[in-house]
């Protein structure tokens, strides 16, 4: 499988990004639940990365990263307000803008709003039109923003009908696409949740029963607008790329404070995520990848699927040669760093299996300033921690964690203020400053 070939139309490019979905709520990931037939289909005729890890356990930093293989802190990404995406960076929509592509955006997740400057790239971008509370003030002056704890974010099918409206828009193939929806990152929210009939009562008495529910429902709405977009000629020749931002604890951490959401851990349940790339009618090969990658990945094996050169100083590496079959993919290393800064919390691990090592940089309650634990389990602070039973390994890992840290040191943020106003700029326009 050689990807795109000289002189013939390129695929396109559909990036799903199903937020707070962790990969075991999946079928095709081994859940007996039955709560994603559409997506586990995808899946069959695809690619499957069984064990891909995102570099932070929440939104903007995480999405960042995949969109620009760059890892956070590089990016100068930490902190939920007044962080944007710095203009400096190169993102996926800006490489294949590049290279021809009409890149349309749509998201229902505000904190990868265009404020946050996460548009950048793209012909049209549509924000999520509901916000969080602390949004408020960045809403460019609208005095009456809808607000998430009054109501519900965009839906799926709000989500994909702004999707093929922007395509009637644009016309022009091949396509860049790029989709978040937020039916499993708004499961547990009761009736704000986006879970609709007949699907809320699915799954009752199953301990995860709301996120099932969800997922069951975000798999339909995936497979109705996979299957409505395949019908239109121009997108005969897809590649649909699935994955997550980053998971959810849920339950798997009884005893540490605070672990049932994301954003404040680093454990397999926050950062391990789906990541299924899948191009129907194609020589793509189905196979299941055991080999642990890096959501940092994604960026170079899409510009190499599609025959373009990878540009210089990428932090990520191509998967080509695991599609093609090859045991390994020159330059992926062996150990994995993920980190988070999420409000007063800071956690930083290297992921080398079969080991975890993760430093608690705050002061997270019962938890240890490290930990050592073993990869596939649910952690569970203290009562799982291996660290005083393999010193070795601790000290070897620290090492190599630190010595990571020196070549990859922490950037300053790009802060929303210092980017000018809508006025600002039209003035500069106006004088031939900015185009």
């Amino acid at each position: 499988m050689a990807g795109a070939d000289e002189g013939k139309r390129s695929p396109n490019v559909v990036l799903i990004l199903i937020d707070t979905l962790r990969a075991d709520l999946l079928g095709c990931y081994g859940n007996a639940a039955d709560a994603s037939p559409e997506l586990d289909a995808l899946a069959s005729e695809g690619v499957l990365f069984e064990q891909a890890i995102a570099q932070c356990s929440w939104t903007r930093p995480s999405i960042g990263a995949l969109l620009t293989s760059k890892y956070p802190r590089t990016l100068g990404l930490y902190k939920e307000q007044n962080e944007i995406l710095n203009d400096r960076f190169t993102t996926l929509a800006e490489y294949l803008k590049a290279r021809g592509y009409t890149t349309l955006g749509v998201t229902a997740n505000p904190v990868i709003n265009s404020v946050f400057n996460m548009h950048q790239g793209f012909d049209a971008y549509v924000d999520s039109g509901t916000v969080f509370s602390w949004m408020k003030s960045y809403t460019h002056g609208e005095t009456k923003p809808d607000l998430r704890r009054n109501g519900e974010l965009p839906s799926a099918p709000e989500v994909f009908e702004n999707v093929f409206r922007l395509i009637d828009e644009h016309a022009g193939a091949p396509y860049y696409l790029q989709i978040n929806v937020m039916e499993i990152h708004e499961a547990w929210r009761w009736h704000h949740s986006l879970t609709r009939k007949p699907f809320d009562r699915l799954y009752s008495g199953h301990p995860h029963g709301e996120y099932l529910r969800a997922l069951r429902q975000v798999s339909s709405d995936i497979g109705a607008f996979v299957t409505r977009l395949r019908a239109r000629p121009e997108f005969t020749d897809t590649l649909f790329i699935v994955t997550s931002d980053h998971g959810q604890g849920i339950d798997n951490h009884p005893h540490v404070p605070l672990s049932s959401f994301h954003g404040r851990l680093v454990y397999e349940s926050q950062v391990m995520v789906p990541l299924i790339m899948c191009q129907p009618g194609s020589d793509m090969t189905p196979r299941r990848i055991s080999r642990p990658v890096r959501l940092i990945d994604v960026l170079p094996t899409v510009l190499e699927y599609l025959g373009t050169p990878l540009p210089g100083g990428l932090d990520g590496v191509s998967l080509m040669p695991l599609l093609r079959g090859d045991a390994e993919a020159p330059g992926l290393p062996e150990a994995f760093v993920v980190e988070t800064a999420y409000r007063s919390y800071w956690k930083i691990g290297l992921y080398a299996p079969p080991w975890k090592y993760i430093e608690n940089r705050d002061n997270h309650s019962r938890l240890d300033p490290f930990e050592l634990q073993p990869w596939g389990i649910h952690e569970d602070g203290p009562r799982t921690d291996r660290s005083a039973q393999n010193a070795s390994v601790v000290e070897r890992l620290r090492a190599e964690l630190h010595a990571w840290e020196t070549d990859h040191p922490r950037v300053p943020s790009t802060s929303l203020e210092s980017i000018p106003g809508t006025d600002t700029i039209e003035q500069l326009k106006s004088i031939g400053y900015v185009e």
